[in-house]
């Protein structure tokens, strides 16, 4: 006799959704309703040792390697040789103000060719060669060598060198590392659950349209297991839903801080917590639609006097 519930079925979650976490603990609860029931069914039980052989795929997924202490200590040698960078640029700049900037055009054209902007490096990569440039230029420069013996530029250029070999030796230590880490592919680990849990359930409705009969010649009752199955979805699909949610809103809340800190049409940014309105530069391209005729703009006598006052200021130089 078939079973007159039809419309009975297994929700499916959005697997593209679930952290590796969940769709570990959602297969290994998965296998320990299915075997509480034992349904026993000659349909349903291959496609369960196909998900049970996935047993080991689950270990993986909880594989964490938790935080990179060799990144961390890479950056933090990395700002080390920032900072020697920019004591040495420093004094370059103060020796400038007592010698003739002809003695010093050696060094500064070095800065200039490879310790200049750095912040404005893309990567660490680009970064990384514009030292190493650097570094080959004072092995290879007899003049610039002698130029920093000549203005005792010695001891910085020195801990510039210390630095970087410090850095490069960290992030030759930190490949090595990552190389011994296991290969895996988590997206296909993941991806061969999802087909497995696919297959037991579409093999658990079926079976239960068709009233499968066990080994005894007894019908099965797949009522019990299906609404167990379903209660374990409807829980992770829940909270699937709640992070959504706070990721939804976390991210509308950055959005509206980032507005609140943008200056308005009159060059003021207010403070909510303090009521306290903050002018910000305003220029006469500023000016709000339909305002622009109120601004006296200067004449031509007014901009060569004020031009004359004004000390414009060199391109800004990683200090």
């Amino acid at each position: 006799m078939k079973n007159s519930n039809l419309s009975l079925g297994i929700k499916r979650l959005p697997y593209s959704r679930m952290l590796k976490s969940e769709m570990a603990d959602f297969v290994e609860k998965t296998i320990g309703i299915f075997e509480a029931h034992d349904p026993e069914s000659v349909m349903v039980n291959p496609m369960f040792n196909l998900l049970l052989a996935k047993t080991s795929d689950i270990k993986l997924l909880r594989l964490s390697f938790g935080i990179d202490t060799e990144r961390l200590r890479e950056n933090k040698l990395k700002a080390e040789m920032m900072l020697q960078i920019s004591a040495f640029k420093l004094k370059v700049r103060m020796l400038t103000r007592s010698n003739l900037a002809l003695d010093l055009h050696v060094v500064q054209n070095a800065i200039n060719s490879h310790l200049r902007l750095l912040n404005k490096c893309r990567n660490d990569k680009e970064l990384n060669q514009k030292i190493a440039g650097f570094h080959d230029l004072m092995l290879t420069n007899l003049e610039l060598q002698e130029s920093i013996i000549e203005f005792d530029l010695s001891t910085e250029v020195e801990k510039i060198v210390v630095a970087y070999t410090n850095l490069t030796d960290a992030s030759q230590k930190r490949v090595k590392l990552l190389s011994k880490r296991p290969a895996i592919d988590t997206k296909a680990i993941t991806k061969g659950m999802v087909k497995a849990i696919d297959n037991l359930f579409k093999a658990i409705e079926v079976s239960h349209l068709v009233s499968t009969v066990n080994e005894t010649g007894e019908e099965i009752n797949f009522v019990p297991l299906i609404d167990e199955l379903n209660q374990l979805s409807e829980m992770y699909h829940r909270s699937i839903s709640i992070r959504d949610a706070n990721n939804k809103r976390k991210a509308m809340q950055e959005e509206e801080s980032s507005k609140e800190d943008t200056p308005d049409a009159n060059g003021l940014t207010v403070d909510d917590d303090s009521g306290v309105a903050s002018v910000s530069s305003f220029r006469a391209t500023d000016a709000p639609a339909g305002s622009i005729s109120d601004i006296e703009l200067p004449t031509d006598s007014d901009n060569d006097e004020s031009d004359k006052s004004i000390d414009h200021e060199k391109p800004f130089e990683l200090g």
